[in-house]
Formats: structure tokens, sequence, C-alpha cells
């Protein structure tokens, strides 16, 4: 419609020009003033027409306008948004390589003071069914992994080697309830075995109820069994009561290391001297 008016005012405005000419031409009005005031009456009816037409071109070239300007901000905009995922995603791709160098900063100050050489793995499997508590990881018997070799992070011990494939080896994680440590209290020099609870607990077992052992001790390895170095951190006590016996304390151990947040860890590659 409005591409009509555009295309055919000249011809709807010189046709209402020709009927109010022919209008007054056939009155009695005649010499110069009857041209003024055909002028000027063709001019006042028709103003207005051309005034409504013009303004509704512009109008719907505004509209138009406006229109454009918005599809192409939307493009924009979905293009921006396009760019922040990305950066985002860059961004946290470069906090996981920071994080990850963190952990491998750890690992190797870590391994600087021990005695034995270890090897670097990935945890890629995790089996909390039950209360069996396992892992395994991306290396095996071809990189020379065995059975019972221990495993640690620098946080503390991890567990032991319990089967070894070509490529990977399943872990028996220290929480296991079917995990035990010779472990000693580093403060009171206290022995005992720690036994896994099946969450971020150790059960610490056959202390006697006149040995000195506190809440907030520090519980390391005690190098005893040929698996675990000694000297290696457990957890710290964080319970002591009686025992229903009352002749073995009843003594809970928080694990150093965080089971959950378990990503790499070290596995012993000779076993230590008894």
């Amino acid at each position: 419609m409005l591409s009509f008016l555009k295309r055919h005012s000249l011809i709807v405005a010189s046709l209402m020009f020709a009927v109010l000419s022919f209008q007054i031409a056939s009155s009695n009005v005649k010499g110069i003033g009857s041209s003024i005031i055909i002028g000027r009456v063709v001019t006042s009816v028709t103003a207005p027409v051309m005034a409504t037409v013009n303004y509704t071109i512009d109008g719907a070239a505004d509209i138009w306008n406006n229109y454009i300007y918005l599809v192409n901000l939307k493009q924009e905009n979905e293009t921006l948004k396009g760019i922040v995922v990305q950066l985002k995603q860059e961004n946290n791709g470069y906090k996981e390589n920071l994080l990850t160098d963190n952990r491998l900063r750890e690992f190797f100050s870590f391994t600087e003071n021990m005695p034995i050489s270890f090897k670097a793995s990935n945890v890629i499997g995790i089996n909390n069914l039950d209360w069996f508590r396992t892992i395994t990881i991306d290396k095996g018997a071809e990189d020379d992994i065995v059975k019972d070799m221990a495993v640690l992070t620098a946080n503390g011990i991890v567990g032991r080697v319990v089967e070894s494939y070509s490529k990977t080896s399943k872990i028996l994680l220290a929480i296991d309830p079917r995990s035990n440590i010779d472990v000693i209290i580093q403060r009171s020099r206290i022995k005992g075995i720690a036994e896994g609870k099946g969450d971020n607990r150790l059960i610490l077992k056959y202390v006697q109820q006149f040995e000195d052992v506190q809440i907030g001790d520090v519980v390391v390895s005690a190098g005893i069994g040929g698996i675990f170095p000694k000297g290696i951190m457990v957890g710290e006590v964080v319970k002591v009561e009686k025992s229903d016996d009352s002749f073995f304390k009843s003594i809970e151990i928080k694990t150093s290391v965080d089971f959950k947040k378990l990503e790499e860890v070290l596995i012993a590659a000779n076993q230590p001297e008894k």
C-alpha cells in the first residue's frame, strides 16, 4: 500500500487538480483573479494529501531502518555472546592448567625429599559401591606397576595397589574397611593400626586405655610391613573415647587426603627398605 501511494501520488494529486480546475472553470469567475483562486484552492486541497503521503512514506522508511538496525544489533549481540562463551572456556582451561601445575609442583616438591622414586598417574575410575573404596589409575604392568606398591599424594597416604593389569591398576584406598596401615602417633610415638571406616575417617585400633593419645595428634605411617615408607602423613586424631571393652581406646582419625578430590596420585616405583 505504501509503495503504491509513493508510486502514484502524483497521479492522485493530478486527478484531484483536474477535477477542481474543471469545476472552477465552469463557474462565472473570470480573469487573473480566477487563476489565483484556482491555484490557492488546488494548493490548499492537495497539500494535506501530499503531506500525508510524504509522512507515511517517511514513517515507513524510519520503521524499516529501525528494523534493520535491530536485526543487525541482534546479530552483533549473538556474535558477542559467542565470543564471551569462548573466552570463558579458555579462561576455565587456563585455570585447570594452573591448578594441575600447582598439584604437580607439590608432587615434585614432595618426592624430592623422599629416598625412593615415584611415578605419577591419573585417576580414571572411582568405585564407591557400598563400603568398598577403590580407584583405577592409568598405569599398569607395562609401567612396572605391581601389587602392594604404595600410592600417595603430597598430602599423605592414598592406599596400595591390589591389582595390576597391562595398562591400568586398581588401588585399595586407605578408607576401605579392608585396608590396614601400621601407624604411629607423631607426638607420643604410640603405635597402632589404622583401619578404613568407609568415609574420610580411619579407626585407630589396638591403643590401650593408659596410652597417651589426644585430639589433634598427627598420625603418620610407621614404616612397618614393607609397603608404606615411614613418616608419611595419614591424618589427625579427631576422637578419643573409652571403648566398650574398657581395654582399648576408641580413636578416630580424619585423613589428610581428601578422597573425594583425587585426580593424580604417586606410585612408589620401588619398595621401601624394611
